[in-house]
């Protein structure tokens, strides 16, 4: 299971690795198909950051704040709520 993963702006190498590990966790349990991407990166005009998904259906751009030390929970949540509406449809 093959996954695209870029983390832009996150300076601290404990917070890289936890985001990591919450997106492979996330992709082993909902079993997102090859090909699936994520991007995080701090946003230039939208809010603070930027998390961008790309699946079978398209790129998915969602923008939130956060504090650093947050990101792999927030970016955990966001992830199982659109992956949800995607076995949803």
């Amino acid at each position: 299971m093959e996954i695209d993963l870029e983390i832009e702006g996150v300076p601290n190498r404990a917070v890289a690795d936890a985001i990591r590990t919450t997106v492979r966790g996330v992709r082993r349990q909902f079993g997102a198909p090859d090909g699936w991407r994520v991007t995080i990166g701090p946003s230039e005009t939208r809010g603070e950051w930027d998390l961008g998904i790309r699946l079978p259906s398209g790129w998915q751009l969602v923008s939130f704040s956060a504090p650093l030390d947050r990101l792999p929970e927030v970016i955990d949540r966001t992830l199982r709520e659109r992956l949800c509406r995607r076995t949803a449809s």
